[in-house]
Parts: structure tokens; C-alpha cells; sequence
């Protein structure tokens, strides 16, 4: 499936955000700061809870929520059993818009189903 061109630059959003201690509550718009953040991961390690919020902390205060995101996105999964996480995509793509209601309505404005 096709990757979703954002309408704006991935690392100056991510800067911008990171300046104003600015989470976006656009779940579109969040979508760049996630891919931004599991750039920050290895596609073939597995981390501890701790040092997932290490790594979200060095960005964001609030890691909490940017750790679930990741996971509730399909960024990363976890095991609840021994509460490693690990990298299972790094991509967004218009499929996952077309699945997700809330990112269907969030990415109207930017018009990126319509771009086909």
C-alpha cells in the first residue's frame, strides 16, 4: 500500500512541536510526530517500557500518551507480559486513513484521500 505524502516537512513539524511543547491533538496531524519518534527505534531490537519513555522524553514531557499512541497507531506493539515494545511499521499509508474514522476526519482538511 501506498505511503501518505504529507502536506507538510515530517521534521520541521516535529521541531516546531518540540519548541512549543506542543502535542497535536490532530490525530493526522500526531501521525508525523509518531513517525518521527520510531525513527528513533531498531527494527531488530526489542526495548524495556523504560527506555521507550527515555527516548520519547528526550522530545516530549508528556511520553505517556506518545508511548500509547505509538501502540494504539500499529507503530510499535508490546508484549503485556513482559512489557518489551518493538517497531512494526514506520509508514503511514492511505489504507491505514480508510481503516481509522478519526484519521479519516482529521486528514479532510488536507485532502489526502482525494489525491488519487
Amino acid at each position: 500500500m501506498k505511503e501518505i505524502k504529507f502536506p507538510f516537512d515530517i521534521e520541521k513539524f516535529f521541531e516546531k512541536c518540540v519548541k512549543h511543547k506542543n502535542i497535536p491533538k490532530n490525530d493526522f496531524e500526531k501521525q508525523a510526530i509518531l513517525i518521527r519518534l520510531v525513527k528513533d527505534f531498531k527494527d531488530d531490537k526489542r526495548y524495556t517500557e523504560q527506555e521507550v519513555n527515555k527516548k520519547i522524553k528526550k522530545h516530549f514531557d508528556d511520553f505517556t500518551l506518545l508511548r500509547r499512541e505509538l501502540i494504539n497507531f500499529g507503530y510499535m506493539q508490546r508484549n503485556p507480559l513482559t512489557s518489551e515494545y518493538w517497531v512494526v511499521k514506520r509508514k503511514l499509508t492511505k489504507k491505514d486513513i480508510e481503516n481509522n474514522t478519526i484519521l479519516r476526519q482529521h486528514s479532510k482538511s488536507f485532502k489526502i484521500l482525494e489525491e488519487d
